[in-house]
């Protein structure tokens, strides 16, 4: 048996994550029984806001979808597409699963347009669309 990639997962997280992908794997897309899937953790050190939600730093994948990963290897940016195109419902099971709630929406306290401005741009500067997060 082979050492985890995703180590603090218990069976139960591991087993709700890829139930919550249905059994799938995410780079191929055949379906695979449940212990023939493996957790893919992505790497981080490209990307800061990852921290954030752990869902965004998995990936559910195969045997030999995860060794094509590790050996060619697949850049990270390929790898975060595959991450946001997941269905919400999905993204949903797999937060879930990991134990991980948002932080709620606090409006701001006033009601100042221009300092709504600055708050909004200094979290997200401009052309931070375009990572999908």
């Amino acid at each position: 048996m082979q050492v985890p990639e995703y180590p603090g997962l218990t069976r139960v997280q591991e087993r709700a994550i890829k139930i919550a992908v249905e059994g799938t794997c995410e780079l191929c897309s055949e379906y695979f029984a449940l212990p023939l899937l493996e957790i893919h953790r992505i790497s981080r050190r490209l990307y800061r806001e990852m921290v954030r939600d752990p869902s965004a730093r998995i990936l559910v994948v195969c045997g030999p979808c995860h060794q094509h990963i590790h050996r060619l290897p697949v850049r990270v940016k390929d790898q975060r597409a595959i991450v946001s195109r997941r269905p919400y419902f999905v993204r949903q099971e797999l937060r879930k699963a990991l134990g991980y709630t948002p932080k709620p929406y606090s409006p701001p306290e006033t009601s100042a347009l221009s300092e709504m401005y600055e708050e909004y741009f200094y979290h997200f500067p401009p052309g931070s669309f375009r990572l999908g997060g």
